[in-house]
């Protein structure tokens, strides 16, 4: 990798590590410390999820319209000051308005990551998201790690900690994010049309990728079970919570130390299509195990599974995206690609929620499976449709833009 794609992987990852000091504390914090009820506890994090939605096609845009440094950099000023206010005042309303704020600032981060990605390594293909999703889980193991227990010293070391090293991504981006392909938009054209004439979204981004993210956002809604549902069920059976966390240490040591294994599943399906696919029928048999067995061994099958899928799938959707789309609208794409997998992230507890008290866990992840399958569905209806697709640039009369 080139030193502006180190640097970018190494942004991601320590970005991770500071939000990740408060996403798994959210819910604690807001009822033990704030002292507000487990309905009110859901509402702030849908808020906190529906800001970080907003923020990612924000992100989406800015890059396409200003490049990447200048909205990094005052993304990373708004979460660096508010995490800095949350650390010494506990009021509940200044608490929502500021991890709303941080949730927002974070989600702007997220598309430019991935579309810098393609703009500084652009011979990288599938591998540039792969290294940006490796540095960002990174981060996120060690982020979770050290907020336990900053969370058992005080919560308000979480917040200032959070707050310090997004303060020392922000030095990264001045320092380090620096020259042609940092600060300026990607290269434009421009479409000759009507000036009353708007052009709609899918349009923009293509159905190909709008049916593609749609796929990955119900997938997401089927994987977010193993936060939602997978802990109570584990639970009703005896299982102790540290058992539980194993299964995500098992998904971390995974996602870090399986990168060969990883690598030659993509040199015998060179096709990022094959490989969604095949992450498709991984979380399929993850959660068919889910549903037909109830022992400890078929929980850490199933997550070896399922984060073996989930390797292949979300590194494999922004890279087609990317494929399919034009640099100028990259940022968008993006953006698009991040608010389904958002979108995904808030249904999921609501659907799951309402399965577990409807069903049993056997009827939950069966239907879990039909959502995963779906989801490869939509893959091929994509892919399908983009080959049956002219090429736009033959169709649109467009002028390069210095």
């Amino acid at each position: 990798m080139s030193r502006p794609m180190w640097s970018l992987v190494i942004g991601a990852a320590v970005s991770s590590v500071g939000i990740s000091f408060l996403w798994p504390l959210t819910a604690i914090y807001v009822h033990q410390v704030l002292g507000q009820p487990m309905p009110v506890v859901g509402l702030v994090m849908l808020v906190q999820a529906a800001a970080n939605l907003l923020g990612a096609l924000v992100g989406g845009l800015l890059f396409d319209a200003r490049g990447a440094r200048g909205p990094l950099l005052a993304s990373m000023a708004v979460a660096g000051v508010v995490l800095l206010v949350l650390g010494f005042d506990r009021q509940f309303l200044v608490y929502t308005i500021g991890i709303s704020l941080t949730g927002f600032a974070m989600g702007v981060s997220m598309p430019i990551f991935n579309a810098m990605a393609a703009e500084v390594w652009p011979d990288g293909g599938r591998t540039a998201f792969n290294a940006v999703y490796v540095g960002q889980n990174a981060g996120v193991a060690v982020g979770s790690s050290l907020g336990g227990l900053l969370a058992t010293i005080g919560f308000q070391y979480c917040f200032l900690a959070a707050s310090a090293l997004i303060v020392g991504f922000w030095a990264l981006i001045y320092f380090s994010y620096r020259g042609a392909h940092w600060v300026r938009p990607p290269a434009r054209h421009i479409v000759e049309r009507h000036p009353r004439e708007r052009t709609p979204i899918w349009r923009l981004v293509g159905w190909p990728t709008l049916i593609m993210s749609g796929a990955m956002g119900l997938q997401w809604l089927a994987y977010d079970q193993w936060e939602v549902t997978v802990p109570n069920f584990m639970h009703a059976e005896g299982f102790p919570l540290p058992l539980y966390s194993l299964l995500w240490t098992v998904n971390t040591l995974l996602i870090l130390g399986a990168q060969p294994v990883l690598t030659r599943v993509v040199e015998r399906l060179p096709r990022i299509q094959s490989q969604v696919l095949t992450g498709s029928a991984l979380f399929c048999a993850a959660f068919s195990i889910l549903a037909l067995f109830h022992t400890y061994p078929a929980y850490l099958s199933a997550m070896a599974l399922a984060t073996l899928g989930e390797m292949l799938v979300l590194p494999g959707v922004p890279a087609a995206a990317e494929h399919w789309s034009r640099p100028e609208r990259r940022g968008l794409v993006q953006g698009v690609v991040q608010m389904a997998g958002s979108l995904g992230r808030m249904a999921g507890p609501l659907l799951g929620g309402f399965l577990f008290v409807a069903s049993d866990p056997r009827g939950l992840f069966l239907v879990m499976v039909g959502v995963f399958a779906l989801g490869g569905v939509g893959y091929i209806w994509a892919d399908r449709i983009h080959r049956r697709l002219p090429d736009e640039t033959a169709v649109d009369i467009c002028v390069e833009r210095a």
